[in-house]
């Protein structure tokens, strides 16, 4: 039995891992797979780089790449250098890039030779304070433009880094998405983190684990037992879900991640994985996710050729809505598998959890509530249990980056906890669970009534004739605002918009049934969020 080692940060309990099972599998992308002993080595060969170019603890290495091994081994550089990594969206255009990078305070960049145009749009006529720019070939044969240095040759130019003392209280940096303004880094506090990412151990395995339990034990145990988790983000990497939910958790376990290799969301590359690579969890974002995969599932059913997932033992979701019909139907196709659907924001933020197997009620938009979780007025007081109110949740994190002033708006202490408010609504039920109402952010005031847009799209989402569907606000002469819906409608179906209407009529008080609804494909971003922007033009076109 391995001895019980005390590990405070990620990067030392996954050097302990290493160290004692370095030839198991660790990072798989496409025909590319990486031991433990790999990984360990690669990332410390970045982290010796980071040294050598002068980049000091908590100084920001910003990450523009897709899915793939790479980010994570210099995520885990970072971690062991002391640095601070920092997602950035690979779908930002130059301008938006280099704002991002200037906010970072970034003296590193990495990025993928596929975006290199944008890169260089986005440093070029003027200093950056960059002290390294690397790019990841992953086009085959990209040229290294001056400046830069290819990401083998970096690492092959330098010998492992020693390992080091390291502090609980560094952090890693979470940029949020921007649907709510400006993009804002969130400080993902590691002490804190490692703790979560032990705690959802239980997620990727389908299994309680303590938060406590020895990590090399349990890995010994697992790995004896043949357990040890393969877990697929499917979601972006540069956003929570897929790094915190998929990838973190399974390798605290001593397990592999599985990265697709897709830059857009495939179900049946997803599915074709799974089965391969007889992974055991997945990281979704709502329906965005899950609805292709129903159609994936079926599809190879009725053809006679159903895929195997009976590794499945977990699909995680975060970050969107994921109805209860899209839950009943991935059950009725993998019915093994527990559907764990979480409630929270990048800002660390947990509201609550629901896990649905088969032959439970599942529900939209309820969660049971996590523990300190509390609904507040706008002045922080506790409102009583069936009030709407903003949720309130401890965070792992300590605020936003070279913010103060934000981080004073969203974060504050209380009885030596550290709470957010990032502005979503909610209300305590009696049973002990809680319903997400919506994000106040996102409120539509129309003629003085308050309209949360997730409301509308539960109900509209329930219809059969609905695939999917995004509700916001758009400007009304006499109202001010008005109830904005663009509906995917089902393959086969063509609803009218009166019909939608008087549907979700029987469920909702007039002034919240759309006004406008525009049919069309509901515009997302890589992970399932909405795309508000394009949203609203493709309403805009559609009003001229």
């Amino acid at each position: 039995m391995a001895k019980w080692v005390p590990l405070n940060t990620l990067a030392e309990i996954w050097e302990a891992i290493a160290d004692q099972q370095p030839r198991a599998l660790a990072l798989v992308h496409g025909d590319e797979t990486q031991d433990w002993a790999a990984f360990d080595n690669r990332a410390a060969r970045f982290a010796a780089a980071l040294a050598a170019a002068g980049v000091r603890p908590r100084a920001t290495v910003a990450l523009d790449l897709f899915n793939c091994s790479e980010y994570l081994e210099c995520f885990y550089g970072c971690l062991k250098s002391r640095a601070a990594s920092a997602n950035v969206n690979y779908r930002y255009t130059a301008g938006e890039l280099r704002a991002l990078l200037a906010a970072a305070q970034a003296e590193v960049l990495v990025y993928h030779a596929s975006l290199a145009d944008r890169v260089a749009s986005a440093l070029t006529g003027g200093a950056t304070g960059l002290r390294l720019l690397v790019q990841i070939d992953d086009v085959g044969g990209a040229e290294v433009p001056p400046g830069a240095v290819g990401y083998e040759q970096l690492l092959a130019a330098h010998e492992p880094a020693p390992r080091i003392a390291r502090s609980d209280d560094d952090y890693f940096i979470g940029f949020t998405g921007g649907t709510t303004g400006l993009p804002k880094g969130v400080l993902y506090t590691i002490g804190p983190n490692t703790t979560m990412a032990l705690r959802n151990r239980t997620v990727v395995l389908g299994e309680h684990i303590a938060p406590d339990a020895p990590v090399l034990e349990t890995v010994a145990e697992l790995a004896r037992a043949g357990a040890l988790p393969r877990s697929v983000p499917a979601s972006p990497l540069m956003h929570s879900t897929g790094l915190t939910f998929a990838s973190l958790p399974c390798l605290a376990a001593g397990g592999a991640v599985v990265t697709l290799q897709n830059r857009s969301f495939d179900p049946h590359e997803l599915l074709e994985t799974v089965q391969a690579w007889r992974v055991a969890a997945i990281g979704i974002v709502g329906d965005a996710f899950a609805r292709p995969m129903v159609h994936a599932l079926a599809e190879r059913f009725a053809a006679g050729n159903p895929y195997d997932t009976s590794s499945l033992r977990t699909i995680a979701s975060a970050g969107v809505a994921w109805s209860a019909d899209v839950k009943q139907a991935l059950l009725q196709h993998i019915p093994q598998v527990a559907l764990s659907d979480s409630c929270g924001s990048t800002e660390g933020a947990f509201y609550g959890n629901r896990v649905v197997r088969a032959g439970d009620e599942p529900a939209t938009a309820v969660f049971r509530a996590q523990p300190g979780v509390q609904v507040v007025d706008a002045d922080r007081r506790a409102l009583p249990i069936g009030e709407v109110g903003l949720l309130a949740s401890p965070v792992p994190t300590s605020g936003y980056f070279n913010d103060p002033q934000a981080t004073a708006r969203v974060f504050y202490d209380s009885d030596g906890v550290r709470y957010a408010i990032p502005g979503d609504f909610g209300r305590l039920n009696g049973d002990g669970s809680i319903t997400l109402i919506g994000r106040g952010t996102s409120t539509i005031n129309t003629g003085g009534e308050k309209v949360h847009p997730e409301e509308v799209e539960q109900v509209l989402q329930q219809l059969p004739e609905v695939e999917d569907c995004l509700v916001f606000g758009t400007p009304h002469e006499r109202f001010g605002q008005q109830v904005t819906a663009i509906v995917q409608p089902v393959t086969g179906h063509d609803p009218s918009a009166d019909t939608l209407r008087a549907a979700a009529r029987k469920q909702l008080a007039a002034y919240k049934v759309p006004r406008r609804i525009v049919f069309g494909a509901v515009p997302r971003l890589p992970n399932g969020k909405p795309d508000f922007e394009t949203a609203r033009a493709v309403a805009a076109g559609d009003a001229g």
